[in-house]
């Protein structure tokens, strides 16, 4: 069903009035530019160091300009984003606020994607609509956290929420213009932060540093406010339990070849969040929750790669038995920042240049021709690391036939992605049969929706109780 968009023209009064709100608004904006934390600014970018003169001498033609801009920007970022899926596909509304929690943090204006798509199946597609099972499924990505259930049988409902913040100032001035641009916020103590995809926007506009609550796979050390920062996404993104101890199913990264890190803390922390949620709490790799969504086809056996912000997740899987999982640390988060070093731009400009869609095979700019050769690099890196950790396993694959191997993750969405990964492995060995080389068709869902499947699995099952 088509949204209805509001009526943007202007009469020459509407004009004048909102040419005085905006002087007022950019006096606003100049505050809110200049948080606690310090900023890293341009003399090209910075908007505090502007004289108040851009704004006030403007013509009434100069600021119809400006104004269709700001139009423009706001509408595209304010609307409810679709992820583009084979099947159906609906747009459901979210709350605006969700449940404040006990030390004062208190979000507003969720932007969550809701998507319909589809499991895999366990039988012949029935003509009746199924009850919804039980199960969610939780990807939590060092980019993105997505959440999944099902509903009225095979379909899915996907939201999405970008696992960033930005700290503003707290003050009352700040706090009324986010509310009055529909941005939606949390309080934490005397801190106040922007949360989700805004806080990218606006570390671009204030040529500032985004803050992530996760890094390569999980909790941020350097962040102190990381975790009641990623409970509260958690909590936002997540529906009510349907029951008392539903079973929600996150994604963890296997441990890296790498470095040396483990993930006994990060497990600890979001089985105690869920548990707090309502929701029984179980763990998947990534890699093999990548298996079980896309490999249905060949009975659950090959290999899954999850290309994330973080990490490059691996799993290869004989008729749906983990066989051998490990994780390599390097992710598009790697990309952002390497090619933000030599383009000397802050690592979120670097991020939107990659999401707003590129091809590597042929960048239009020098900044995506930085991006394009760190991604090759990217890619011949985590091919050789595969090679090295199939040649030298204990347990080699010895399959009767060729492995397919199937990518997914938001790094793999970049253009041309897998004729890069195809050219590059034509000189890496990987020590087995290779047999089709394939992108997930959905592959920014396929964690989670293999976390669902899993999910729904362990509650027909009960195997958990």
């Amino acid at each position: 069903m088509a949204i209805p968009r509001p009526d943007h023209t202007r009469t020459p009064q509407d004009l004048e009035d909102v040419y005085s709100r905006l002087k007022h608004l950019n006096s606003k904006v100049r505050n809110l530019s200049s948080p606690r934390t310090h900023l890293h600014r341009t003399s090209k970018t910075s908007v505090a160091d502007r004289p108040d003169t851009d704004v006030q001498n403007l013509s009434l033609e100069q600021m119809r300009d400006k104004l269709k801009v700001i139009n423009q920007y706001l509408r595209k970022k304010l609307a409810p984003e679709v992820v583009a899926v084979a099947k159906e596909t609906v747009t459901e509304e979210v709350p605006d606020q969700i449940m404040p929690e006990p030390d004062g943090m208190a979000p507003t204006l969720s932007e969550e994607k809701t998507t319909s798509i589809s499991l895999p199946s366990a039988g012949e597609p029935q003509e009746k609509k199924a009850p919804e099972r039980l199960g969610v499924g939780l990807d939590l990505g060092t980019a993105y956290l997505v959440a999944s259930r099902e509903v009225e049988g095979s379909r899915v409902f996907v939201k999405t929420e970008r696992n960033a913040f930005l700290s503003v100032r707290a003050d009352n001035a700040t706090k009324e213009l986010l509310e009055k641009l529909r941005i939606k916020y949390a309080s934490l103590g005397n801190n106040m932060f922007v949360l989700g995809n805004l806080a990218l926007n606006l570390a671009n506009i204030f040529n500032r540093e985004v803050q992530r609550s996760m890094s390569v796979g999980i909790l941020n050390p350097s962040e102190s406010e990381s975790i009641p920062i990623i409970k509260l996404i958690v909590q936002n993104i997540l529906w009510p339990a349907r029951r008392e101890g539903e079973i929600c199913c996150f994604s963890i990264p296997a441990n890296p070849i790498d470095r040396n890190q483990d993930t006994i803390y990060h497990r600890g922390v979001f089985e105690g969040i869920l548990r707090t949620l309502g929701f029984h709490p179980i763990v998947i790799d990534e890699g093999y929750a990548v298996v079980l969504s896309e490999l249905e086809y060949k009975d659950f056996t090959g290999i899954g790669v999850s290309c994330g912000g973080g990490m490059v997740n691996v799993c290869a899987a004989y008729r749906s038995v983990p066989v051998l999982s490990f994780s390599i640390t390097r992710g598009g988060d790697w990309i952002d920042k390497s090619a933000a070093t030599v383009l000397n731009i802050p690592v979120s400009q670097a991020t939107t240049i990659k999401e707003q869609g590129m091809n590597l095979k042929s960048p239009k700019s020098r900044e995506e021709e930085a991006i394009a050769i760190y991604y090759r690099n990217y890619i011949r890196y985590f091919l050789e690391s595969m090679a090295q950790v199939f040649g030298n396993s204990k347990e080699p694959l010895q399959f009767r036939d060729p492995i397919d191997i199937v990518f997914a993750g938001g790094s793999s969405l970049v253009g041309n992605f897998l004729d890069v990964v195809k050219e590059e492995l034509i000189n890496v060995r990987l020590g087995f049969r290779v047999g089709e080389i394939k992108k997930s068709d959905e592959p920014f869902t396929s964690v989670t929706r293999g976390c669902l499947f899993h999910a729904i699995n362990t509650e027909e099952t009960n195997s958990y109780r």
